[in-house]
């Protein structure tokens, strides 16, 4: 028998039944998870929002809640109880250009301040996040190979096609491939991601769409007033599969980049993939950050660890769709 799992079920079951009992009598807020704005070409981990559904979740969100600065967050929940309308804030993760060009003129519309995470080692990278190459490459290819063998770090990779849908084969592949790149150094994964286009046939930085803001676009997006900037650590690797003095230089060094690409030393921190080992919050706090975000889906409550706010992600729901999970799931 599962007991781990069946007590974890539990605990969400009860957390669901209470949450509108404890919403009406202490102080919470909900902080919301978006990656990219835009119209997605392949999106294997449903990152976009369209920018028609976006606009559609802040006429939402103005109607059932208050708009707050992330940084905002911990004062609110000092309060006793709950005062007014839920207070929201919106964030982004890693740096998408569309961040710039498609959410900020929507955030202006509304008046809404929004914190940008920036996974700061991919800013100025003209051939685009990793993970983004790699769809483009297994996903969107026009020809796909009959088998790949290659070195992927210490791993020797082999794949052959095999008889069933050609999709399939590539979701599969992607999968395997993304698993093997996240967590390589650097220059083992840009090698293997080369050795990736060459055998698939595919120009590294098609996708200009999805690729991280320039320097000046950080600069441009900061003096908007209304889009705070935040670290993300520098390369983006999961900080568990770190050393400590690896993770230590990850969210210092981010912090250090966003104070060079703004002038303003950052405040807030987000855990690349949602992933905290047991050092890390005290990494992040040593650092001088005030607050840090995971991937825990939950509201944030008084007394919460303000070095492991949940956050909740944000699918590519239309106005009705959104309006209603918003109200069933969060706000009943």
């Amino acid at each position: 028998m599962r007991v781990n799992g069946l007590q974890g079920e539990a605990t969400r079951v009860a957390k669901w039944v209470l949450r509108p009992w404890r919403r009406r009598t202490r102080a919470h807020a909900l902080v919301l998870l978006y990656h990219r704005i835009a119209h997605p070409g392949s999106d294997p981990w449903k990152l976009c929002v369209t920018p028609e559904n976006f606009r559609g979740h802040l006429q939402v969100l103005q109607r059932h809640c208050e708009f707050v600065p992330l940084t905002a967050i911990p004062d609110r929940l000092a309060a006793a109880r709950p005062a007014g309308r839920t207070p929201v804030a919106i964030t982004f993760d890693d740096g998408y250009v569309d961040n710039l060009r498609n959410a900020l003129p929507a955030l202006q519309a509304f008046a809404t301040p929004a914190t940008v995470f920036l996974a700061t080692g991919w800013i100025g990278n003209s051939q685009g996040f990793w993970w983004e190459r790699l769809a483009t490459i297994v996903l969107e290819s026009p020809c796909m190979p009959g088998e790949i063998e290659l070195a992927i770090g210490t791993d020797h990779f082999t794949w052959r096609r095999g008889a069933q849908d050609e999709h399939r084969q590539r979701v599969k592949l992607h999968r395997e491939l993304w698993q093997l790149c996240q967590s390589l150094p650097e220059d083992q994964r840009e090698a293997t991601l080369a050795r990736l286009e060459n055998i698939f046939g595919v120009v590294s930085g098609q996708d200009t769409a999805a690729r991280p803001m320039r320097p000046d676009e950080v600069r441009e997006m900061h003096a908007s007033g209304l889009m705070s900037i935040g670290a993300h650590a520098r390369t983006h690797r999961p900080l568990p599969t770190l050393s400590e003095a690896e993770q230590a230089s990850e969210i210092s060094g981010s912090m250090q980049d966003c104070r060079d690409l703004t002038g303003v030393v950052p405040t807030c921190f987000a855990y690349p993939h949602g992933e905290v080992a047991e050092v890390s919050p005290r990494l992040v706090e040593s650092a001088g950050f005030e607050l840090a975000c995971s991937t825990v889906e939950e509201l944030v409550w008084p007394g919460r660890n303000p070095f492991l706010l949940p956050r909740v992600s944000v699918g590519n729901l239309d106005v009705a769709r959104f309006e209603r999970w918003l109200r069933s799931v969060w706000l009943h």
